[in-house]
């Protein structure tokens, strides 16, 4: 595939947006929207997306050729793609963040980062946020999430004698958007090593790997559409190749390709 090129932005309404307009301009592969704040930027089923300065805001335009029942592992191989990423760049061990199904990534119970990913104009627009550093209003980040936020910043980022920034693998940066530029380079650059494989092989090699960090595993969770009804109740049990979650409901295990999971206790 062609290098990702990386456009950057001050302020921009949604990265998202500009990269669906990107696709249906015809633009090539490896297009890359980031900005250091967004005003209109919004996750997985249009959700609300609070955008200050201080997070890392990327979109991705990618154009893969591949059957569309494997388009939803995609963003499960990229959401293991920025957890390889944050957890190199911190120097911190496997179990520090884990995957939500389908598409948030935990630091414990709260939540690091999330992807969008939309289909649109022969392509794929793949959207995503991570909470760097803390913004100067912490409501920004409280208003509109089930989740209370977690920072890489708190993880992996400290200061040397002369004020310069360092992660936890010794990186050093003059400022904070130079660290969170790293960030989103890291991410393009673990998903470019991943992407390939998963044109090549779909979710299969990718799969232990998203198991062994699935925050759902083992959970008793209910499975909700976006309007509350309940799909199944159960225990999360795997992910079968296509990302469907698998829930025991007692009785036999469902394949759930879509919603949201509860975690019951």
């Amino acid at each position: 595939m062609r290098p990702f090129h990386v456009v950057n932005f001050t302020e921009i309404g949604s990265t998202n947006e500009r990269v669906k307009a990107a696709l249906s301009e015809g633009h090539t592969e490896g297009y890359v929207v980031r900005a250091q704040k967004q005003t209109g930027g919004y996750g997985r089923q249009g959700r609300l997306w609070t955008s200050p300065e201080g997070g890392l805001y990327q979109s991705i335009l990618l154009r893969p050729k591949c059957n569309p029942i494997m388009l939803p592992t995609l963003g499960f191989v990229m959401a293991l793609s920025i957890r390889a990423a944050l957890l190199r760049l911190a120097s911190l061990p496997h179990d520090a963040i884990r995957i939500k199904w389908p598409n948030d990534l935990l630091v414990g119970d709260d939540k690091i980062g999330g992807i969008s990913m939309e289909a649109t104009a022969g392509g794929v627009c793949m959207g995503m946020g991570v909470n760097v550093f803390r913004p100067t209003e912490m409501s920004d980040l409280l208003a509109d999430d089930r989740y209370q936020p977690a920072f890489f910043a708190d993880l992996a980022i400290g200061y040397t004698k002369q004020g310069q920034l360092f992660f936890g693998n010794g990186y050093t940066f003059e400022n904070k958007q130079d660290a969170i530029a790293a960030v989103g380079d890291a991410i393009i650059s673990a998903f470019i090593q991943c992407y390939p494989v998963w044109k090549s092989n779909g979710f299969e090699p990718f799969k232990r790997e998203f198991v062994s960090c699935n925050y759902l595993m083992g959970k008793r969770v209910s499975m909700r559409l976006l309007n509350g009804d309940v799909i199944t109740e159960g225990l999360a049990c795997g992910i079968d190749d296509n990302g469907c979650l698998l829930v025991d409901d007692g009785s036999q295990v469902v394949a759930v390709n879509s919603g949201e999971a509860h975690v019951l206790y």
